[in-house]
């Protein structure tokens, strides 16, 4: 036991170390990739689409099949309720036919004596009256036989009417049963097609967005955005801290999750100051560059508001992200230098509502090696890491968790 206690800390280790050291990169991409990204993504939405409308029809088509096997069923329930009167009809008729009989038999013997078939027979005046008398009592009593047997065969046949019918009604349930399985799955599948629609439709706006920056920016199909971005970025040497006074309240690795209590990766910084959910608190860039991206929709069911801006350091690309925006103060394609305030930290949940991964206003720093792209809002790699993932407080001057600090710039002493 404790073996293997040793064994799965040395892979938990082994994974912390792979998320801290082993950062895939990518290859550089140019503008005409980006817009074949983009026209693959409106393809994939157009098949969501067309896939949604396909599940929906078979829905509406199965509901159909549903109606018409309970319309059937209580057919088949009525037409099992007849029959059963019929049949009871039929042994009531046969009861009173056989009544009916003896008590003819009954009436000739008391009339006649005990010898009555026989006497009204034998008291034919002629061989072809005895004849006509013999063949009418024995008429009298084929005809009650043949009736009955009638009736014995009409409840037979009754009865194995109302076998098949039951037999039926068995075997709509089962079909209804398995129809409203499979509406269930239709409906599952249905609910995972919006829910891809919703992520393809951000991953496009983001893509189109990303498009339309570097197509204004004057890059060109051929060119890389690498190559593009070092034109256009105003360049910086060093990366300051994004809020004036406060503290680090979690960093970025692996972690138990506040919201729902599972372990998670947490792809950023979190840092926040006292009072942040109740005054408007400045948020500033970590260094000069340029805003690439801004989400102010308001609408996201993690993270609120956020903004991207996309740096050139000391000839090293970098994309920094802010999330749980209260409000954001710049626009796309606006160039920022550190003192430009771009936000007011958000994410307390008595104003920021729509924030379902905050419980309190605080900022959530982001930090890529790579210029801008949609993987480095969302998409994850085989380590559970976005591209280009950075630790940011291993990239700035931050003092160690809990520890306040009072402006940006103020070197500490931290041992991580």
């Amino acid at each position: 036991m404790k073996i293997c206690k040793i064994f799965f800390k040395i892979i938990f280790i082994c994974c912390l170390l792979i998320s801290n050291f082993y950062i895939p990169k990518v290859e550089a991409k140019t503008i005409g990739e980006l817009k074949q990204e983009l026209a693959d993504l409106k393809e994939e939405y157009k098949n969501n689409q067309l896939q949604q409308q396909l599940t929906e029809e078979e829905i509406a088509k199965t509901k159909v099949r549903i109606t018409e096997i309970r319309t059937r069923i209580t057919d088949i329930q009525k037409n099992i309720y007849d029959l059963k009167n019929t049949i009871e009809q039929l042994n009531k008729d046969i009861e009173a036919k056989e009544e009916e009989i003896k008590d003819i038999l009954l009436f000739f013997q008391l009339a006649n004596g005990e010898n009555a078939y026989l006497e009204y027979a034998f008291g034919a005046k002629s061989f072809t009256d005895f004849i006509y008398r013999l063949a009418v009592s024995e008429q009298l009593t084929s005809y009650n036989d043949e009736l009955v047997e009638e009736y014995k065969a009409d409840i037979e046949e009754s009865k194995k009417k109302s076998e098949e019918l039951s037999q039926e009604e068995i075997d709509l349930n089962n079909e209804r049963d398995d129809l409203e399985v499979e509406i269930a799955k239709l409906g599952d599948r249905l609910a995972e097609l919006d829910s891809d629609a919703i992520s393809i439709e951000e991953q496009l706006e983001m893509k189109e967005s990303e498009l339309e920056l570097y197509t204004s920016l004057g890059c060109s199909d051929n060119e890389s955005i690498e190559q593009c971005a070092a034109n256009i970025l105003p360049p910086d040497t060093t990366m300051w801290r994004p809020i004036p006074t406060g503290y680090i309240s979690g960093y970025s690795g692996w972690r138990i999750s506040p919201i729902n209590g599972n372990e998670e990766f947490h792809h950023g910084l979190d840092m926040s100051d006292s009072g942040a959910n109740y005054r408007n608190y400045p948020i500033y860039p970590i260094a000069n560059g340029l805003v690439v991206y801004v989400d102010n929709s308001d609408t996201s069911s993690c993270g609120g508001n956020k903004v991207y801006i996309q740096h050139y350091i000391n000839g090293q690309f970098y994309t920094s992200g802010y999330w749980h925006l209260r409000d954001v103060l710049v626009r796309k394609g606006q160039t920022v230098t550190k003192n430009t305030q771009i936000a007011i930290m958000g994410g307390y949940s008595g104003t920021e509502y729509w924030d379902k991964c905050s419980t309190g206003a605080h900022l959530h720093l982001e930090l890529s090696d790579e210029p801008f792209n949609v993987e480095n809002g969302g998409s994850e790699n085989i380590w559970g890491l976005r591209d280009g993932f950075l630790r940011p407080e291993y990239h700035i001057n931050f003092p160690n968790k809990g520890v306040y600090w009072s402006d940006r710039t103020t070197k500490y002493s931290n041992n991580y």
